[in-house]
């Protein structure tokens, strides 16, 4: 019996991160199917369960701190430019009331007239 490419199995002295990825999503699939699987796929990579288990671990962790890191939709700006953004709109807001004032005193003149 002969062994195609495909069956023989390399030991992997590192796999990417790509790798992983791909290791836990074929195995996360395998598992849904409920064929029991999971050990071919094991196979196919050359890894043991513990390395499955410690990949499955890792992914959640990236996972749950990239969404813990979203804790505030806000843009984040520091205090000078937080106050110097205040100061700008108190003094456009002391404009608009002088020239509501001059809008007012001007219509005022020209029902006068």
């Amino acid at each position: 019996m002969e062994k195609s490419q495909d069956d023989i199995v390399h030991k992997r002295s590192h796999l990417s991160a790509e790798e992983k990825y791909q290791i836990f999503l074929e195995a996360t699939m395998a598992k849904a199917k409920g064929d029991g699987s999971v050990s071919e796929v094991l196979r196919r990579w050359g890894i043991h369960s513990s390395d499955l288990t410690r990949i499955r671990k890792a992914v959640e962790e990236g996972a749950i701190s990239n969404f813990k890191a979203r804790k505030s939709r806000k843009p984040k700006i520091d205090y000078e430019e937080y106050e110097g953004l205040k100061s700008e709109k108190e003094r456009l807001e002391k404009t608009i009331i002088e020239q509501a004032a001059e809008l007012a005193l001007l219509k005022k003149k020209d029902r006068l007239a």
